[in-house]
Order: structure tokens, then sequence, then C-alpha cells
């Protein structure tokens, strides 16, 4: 049954997505971190500096992307040296895929740049709806499913 509380949080949520993950939105952020990359790798970097080294095929499937499709976009961050391969010890013909130094440092860019966009967005707002906000994301994209890390800090 819906609601026109379902009914304005599908849409908030729609616009958002589909405004915050468009290739033009992205890349003016990569532009204004000062990050040189495809606005499509963008997801690659954000995946692979929030849960680390993977295997190519489980961050294919983390960001629902087919094999060569995954494959392209890996050759074109590796060519531009924003991530290294890694020897799968217990597998020799797999590897992990990991950010380089170059790739660390453009993905704290892009966080950074993201941060800025959401303090813009909030900038008004008090401290305790700010962290009310937080929590009420973190537990709506946990119960949809989507296992995301803990970043709440105490400010200072």
């Amino acid at each position: 049954m819906s609601t026109p509380a379902s009914t304005a949080i599908l849409t908030a949520l729609t616009h958002l997505m589909t405004q915050w993950s468009s290739p033009r939105v992205q890349s003016q952020y990569a532009e204004a971190a000062g990050v040189n990359i495809d606005s499509g790798d963008i997801a690659i970097v954000y995946t692979l500096g929030m849960q680390g080294n993977l295997r190519s095929s489980a961050l294919a499937d983390r960001l629902r992307l087919t094999r060569p499709t995954m494959s392209k976009q890996l050759h074109r961050l590796e060519s531009t040296g924003l991530i290294v391969r890694r020897p799968d010890p217990e597998d020799g013909r797999a590897s992990f895929i990991d950010l380089s130094e170059a790739g660390r440092a453009a993905y704290g860019a892009l966080v950074s740049r993201g941060i800025a966009a959401i303090e813009t967005a909030i900038g008004d707002w008090s401290p305790d709806d700010r962290e009310h906000f937080a929590e009420l994301a973190r537990r709506f994209v946990t119960s949809v499913g989507v296992d995301i890390p803990d970043t709440s800090q105490k400010e200072e």
C-alpha cells in the first residue's frame, strides 16, 4: 500500500540518484577535485577506496557490471596509474585490484569533494538534524540490503 510518505521518499531518492550518479555531475565533481578520470570509472575508485582490494569479478558483481565492461574499465584505470593488480596467492590465475598511491589520493579528493557538496546542501541544518538525517539514511540503506561501513565520526 502506497503512502504519501513512501511516494515522497521514492520521488526524492529517484531524483537524487539520477542527479548524483549522472556522468555529467560525476565529471564536474572529479574536475573540481582535480582528478582526471572517466566518469564511468569513479564508482570503481569509490568502491576500492571504501572496501579495499577485491578480485575483478567481485568488483564487477558489486557494481553490477559485466566482466568485459569491468575489464575495459580496469585497463583504463591501470593505464592512468590509479589501480594496481596483485596476484592472488591462493589462485595463480586471479589477481586482486587495489588503488595505487595515486588512486588513494584521487579517492581522498573525490570524497572531500562529495563531503563539500553535502556540507553545502545541509549547511544551515542544526547539528541534531544532521545527525538524525545521517542515522535515518544509514538505517534506510541497510534496510534495503546494502551493507555500508559505519563512517560516523565525532565532531570536534
